[in-house]
């Protein structure tokens, strides 16, 4: 027995006809009664095979639709246990995986007194987005002199990144800690208008730096004394920041400036003069690192470590990516490619590989700042400096 069709078992074995209740064969056997009655029956026969062509065409058309529906309803629902069974994938993964983005970024106040390469790292970790990766929502604040560790007491930043000032408050009694050191050359330049030719010239003239009793302000009495000239001979002023140094010796008002990169190489590119370099004499120092308070390292030593995993990441990064780190000097700082790049690797000779350099190269620079009476009192090194905790973030990244 032949197998019946869709429409033979939804409505009968008449369906095939297009007509229920009667096939073809019958209503055609009938004989005509008369020519008037014959042509109505054929009139009615052609209104019949009509109206058999049109229903089946109707239902064979319905079918066609049906099964299109029961096709794209199958579609659609595997396409929504797809898109159910993705969701319920990503929220897994949203709820097992860390995630800077669905974690609260901790915001942390980070104080830095020049807008100079020597904290170059820090910008870049800001910039770049490592701090923000390790979940830091970090504000960089420049402010310089007292101002800095006035600040680092009332708790209004977190950490320091010039760490002379709090070290030197620390040998005084403030409760801070030096805790890393991000550059270990001194990165200084005693710069002279033209007409000064040697050291021996400023005599009796002035030289400008950012604040007193500053790294900046040890490190040029320093050279002057290095160079065969006693400092005392020489008047230091202080102008607030390297950038008004910078502007006071434009404008003729000091003789000299002690500069930072980049403000030496432009300068030098206009033509002022070059008379000492604290690179020259292989001068070690922490020009550049992190600061913070004594209470911060024992109530949130967590975030304390992140600073310093961040940061040392950000080192990582300052060394690998020379074409970016030099697109970016040059932005930031207005430069031209060749003396963006010229100081990217001047300063990049002085970056340190571990946050850490020997606490005697830096007792010997507080020692002749104490001899040379720009600090008040001793520092005793070990005492104001703690490698405590980037010494157990570096054995967490070995």
């Amino acid at each position: 027995m032949a197998k019946k069709g869709f429409i033979e078992k939804a409505f009968g074995k008449q369906a095939r006809y297009g007509v229920m209740g009667s096939s073809p064969r019958a209503n055609e056997s009938k004989p005509r009664a008369n020519s008037r009655e014959s042509g109505s029956t054929d009139h009615a026969l052609e209104i019949r095979r009509a109206s058999r062509r049109h229903t089946t065409s109707l239902t064979t058309s319905s079918y066609a639709r049906y099964k299109k529906t029961v096709v794209r309803e199958r579609l659609s629902l595997k396409e929504a246990m797809q898109t159910v069974k993705t969701l319920f994938i990503l929220i897994v993964l949203s709820v097992l995986s860390p995630s800077t983005h669905a974690q609260e970024l901790k915001k942390v106040r980070i104080g830095y007194p020049a807008f100079s390469l020597t904290f170059l790292t820090f910008f870049v970790a800001k910039d770049a987005g490592i701090y923000k990766k390790h979940g830091l929502d970090v504000d960089m604040v420049q402010m310089a002199g007292a101002v800095q560790t006035s600040a680092l007491v009332a708790g209004e930043i977190d950490y320091l990144t010039g760490i002379t000032s709090p070290l030197v408050a620390a040998a005084r009694g403030l409760p801070f800690k030096g805790i890393m050191v991000t550059h270990e050359r001194t990165l200084f330049w005693i710069v002279a208008n033209p007409e000064i030719r040697r050291i021996e010239d400023l005599i009796g003239k002035t030289v400008a730096v950012d604040r007193l009793a500053t790294l900046q302000d040890i490190v040029a009495r320093d050279l002057v004394k290095r160079k065969g000239v006693n400092p005392e001979r020489v008047t230091f002023v202080q102008t607030g920041s390297v950038s008004n140094s910078v502007q006071a010796l434009s404008q003729g008002s000091v003789a000299a400036a002690v500069l930072s990169l980049p403000h030496n190489v432009v300068m030098t590119q206009k033509g002022y003069r070059e008379l000492a370099s604290a690179m020259e004499f292989n001068q070690r120092s922490a020009s550049g690192g992190i600061a913070t308070r004594d209470a911060k390292l024992k109530q949130d030593p967590g975030q304390v470590k992140t600073v310093l995993r961040a940061t040392l990441e950000a080192m990582e990064f300052n060394r690998k990516e020379k074409t970016w780190m030099v697109n970016y000097i040059q932005s930031k700082w207005k430069l031209t490619p060749r003396i963006a790049e010229e100081s990217y690797l001047a300063w990049l000779s002085g970056l340190t590989s571990d946050g850490k350099i020997a606490l005697k190269d830096l007792q010997e620079i507080y020692d002749s700042a104490l001899a040379s009476q720009l600090i008040p009192t001793p520092v005793p090194v070990p005492k104001v400096m703690d490698y405590t905790l980037i010494d157990e973030v570096l054995k967490d990244r070995k």
